[in-house]
């Protein structure tokens, strides 16, 4: 017995097997417990595709279930071939008042072929190179095409050679990449990503970096709050039952939720 509203289909899955298809971040991860363990409920459904059982969005969430000992965990099931779900990607926004290390650091792990911005793009979406670091003045990619695999090496590399040297690393929707190079920062963007690459991550455990992946889910549902204290004696028809009983409203593109703005719709599952 499953819920469904507004082709929402909300669900009670075994954590254990779930397949998560990206690393999590350790400060975000102790966060998230955190939080859980002080508001006492799941906040908002983890979301998965029911055929592969991939985790496409809430890869933090999932792994504070774990670590939290939580056997069961709520999940909107979707249908991933679907074109109601948009996969795009985050872009890493390095900050450094010395430029030159970081281009040290492109030299050695072989990012040294210059290209203007718009060839770096047309690259990027042609998957004729696997990553590009993106500058106000200079644009690099790789001079030899690697495999997704030494792709995302490269990246976790990076990222390393950023943290011991005191880089302030964020993160950028891949269409706001503009912003961050007017600011000044270097941009590192991976290539364009494929549905099938994400369902290949996670039945390898080949794991993308953390905040690669970008999923558009509409509409995306939010606000649970599913009761912790009962989610390891809960059945699927404990989660339809109480959802029955609430009155979900349907909230349009670029409503805001827990301080984010989303662009597709949100499904609000429980009244505040």
């Amino acid at each position: 017995m499953t819920f469904e509203s507004d082709g929402v289909r909300v669900d009670l899955r075994p954590v254990s097997s779930l397949l998560p298809h990206e690393e999590t971040i350790p400060e975000q991860l102790n966060k998230i417990v955190g939080q859980i363990q002080r508001d006492g409920v799941q906040k908002d459904p983890v979301i998965v595709d029911r055929e592969s059982g991939t985790v496409l969005d809430g890869m933090h969430r999932l792994a504070a279930f774990s670590r939290l000992g939580l056997e069961n965990v709520v999940c909107c099931m979707v249908d991933y071939s679907s074109s109601g779900i948009e996969l795009r990607r985050w872009a890493r926004v390095y900050r450094t008042t010395r430029d030159d290390l970081i281009a040290r650091a492109m030299d050695e792990l072989g990012i040294t072929k210059e290209v203007t911005l718009a060839e770096a793009f047309e690259l990027l979406d042609s998957r004729r190179t696997g990553l590009a670091v993106l500058g106000r003045r200079a644009c690099r990619v790789p001079e030899d095409r690697a495999d997704l695999g030494e792709v995302f090496r490269t990246v976790k590399s990076l990222d390393e050679v950023g943290r011991t040297l005191g880089w302030q690393r964020t993160f950028a929707r891949e269409d706001e990449v503009d912003v961050a190079l007017e600011d000044g920062a270097n941009v590192l963007l991976v290539q364009r990503l494929t549905k099938q690459d994400v369902l290949n991550a996670a039945r390898t455990r080949s794991l993308f970096p953390c905040k690669t992946s970008m999923h558009t889910i509409d509409p995306r549902p939010v606000a649970l709050d599913f009761p912790i204290a009962d989610i390891n004696g809960a059945t699927p028809k404990t989660i339809a039952e109480l959802l029955k009983k609430r009155s979900p409203r349907l909230l349009p593109p670029n409503s805001e939720y827990e301080g984010r703005r989303y662009k597709e719709r949100l499904l609000v599952l429980h009244q505040h």
